[in-house]
């Protein structure tokens, strides 16, 4: 039964061929959604200071409960930061700061 090298290199190359362009997809989709995350939070800061400079105190006391969760990831990840050790189990990570680096 005669080998093909020839089918090998190629599967091979297709193989590696496919990895680059999932990476490439993957560098493409962080982009993205950087992208829109930040766009959205400069929007809604823009809307805030909108609101401050018309001192708007009722729709700022409504909206606070929105900004919870915000405020809850920059504590944890602000402590994750300042830890002196690194988390040794899944246990000691949120999922704030699972794959923070």
């Amino acid at each position: 039964m005669p080998i093909d090298n020839f089918k090998v290199f190629t599967i091979v190359d297709n193989f590696e061929g496919n990895n680059l362009l999932s990476e490439d997809n993957n560098i493409q989709l962080c982009e993205k959604l950087y992208g829109k995350l930040i766009d959205t939070t400069e929007k809604i800061l823009e809307i805030l200071k909108d609101q401050r400079a018309k001192n708007n105190l009722k729709w700022a006391e409504e909206i606070e409960k929105n900004f919870k969760p915000l405020e809850k990831m920059l504590s944890e990840i602000t402590l994750y930061k300042r830890r002196r050790t690194m988390p040794r189990t899944y246990k000691d990570h949120s999922y704030n700061t699972l794959f923070f680096s």
